[in-house]
């Protein structure tokens, strides 16, 4: 199996905190903006065909990497982000979370960071199915499962990418279980979605519980959600 680092990239012109072999070392970070940039090709790479991406993007694929740049900007600004790297130094997965009390786009800072160009952008049609849609449909299914104020009081993650050609080889849990420790300091929930069917068995072999199952309908193509949560105070 390839070694691999993982590591927070605390801030888009800080420092990063790496992790290899439980040896902690900060390194300063050569190109934020390359390494942002590689995430959201990584991203677009992976959800270029997913019902519920397409949706999202009013049904323009070429919108689909700006979407992800926005949440990425706004995710590192305001939550917490997480590579890995291979020994070479290529980004080959990463996770974005909002830790508790803090949901992503929330103030006008984060949403200038690329999602107000993205909204801006959308085609018509796929404004009306934000707004009409989504937004009437997803926080709701969220809301009841893990309560009124359930997402926002966990770890909510929204992106976990890994390159294809690294999968299963133990990343996304090494990236997850950096937020999971940390968590687990205070006992709190991790939470997440995924609108792939193929991703279930993977959050329950990683110590997740699936919540629910909904789904979204979409002119594009009706696609699926799936809730997962994770107590630490359980399993720590």
């Amino acid at each position: 199996m390839p070694a691999f680092t993982v590591q927070r990239v605390q801030n888009p012109t800080g420092r990063k905190t790496s992790f290899l072999h439980g040896v902690i070392r900060s390194d300063s970070i050569r190109s934020s903006e390359e390494e942002i940039n590689a995430s959201a090709d990584l991203f677009y790479d992976l959800m270029q065909d997913n019902q519920g991406a397409i949706s999202l993007s009013g049904g323009d694929k070429s919108l689909m990497k700006l979407q992800a740049l926005a949440m990425l900007r706004a995710g590192i600004l305001a939550g917490e982000y997480y590579t890995a790297t291979n020994k070479d130094g290529k980004l080959i997965g990463y996770t974005l979370w909002m830790p508790p009390g803090r949901e992503i786009f929330s103030t006008e800072e984060e949403r200038q960071l690329g999602f107000n160009e993205f909204m801006a952008r959308l085609p018509d049609q796929g404004k009306e199915y934000f707004r009409t849609t989504f937004l009437a449909h997803f926080p709701g299914f969220v809301n009841s499962i893990l309560g009124p104020t359930g997402k926002l009081d966990s770890w909510w993650l929204h992106m976990a990418m890994v390159d294809r050609n690294y999968q299963k080889m133990g990343i996304t849990r090494a990236l997850i279980n950096l937020v999971r420790e940390k968590a687990s300091v205070s006992g709190d929930t991790l939470a997440c979605s995924t609108t792939n069917d193929n991703n279930v068995p993977v959050y329950l072999a990683l110590g997740f519980t699936h919540r629910g199952r909904k789904i979204m309908p979409s002119p594009w193509g009706d696609w699926p959600v799936h809730l997962f949560s994770l107590d630490t105070s359980l399993t720590s």
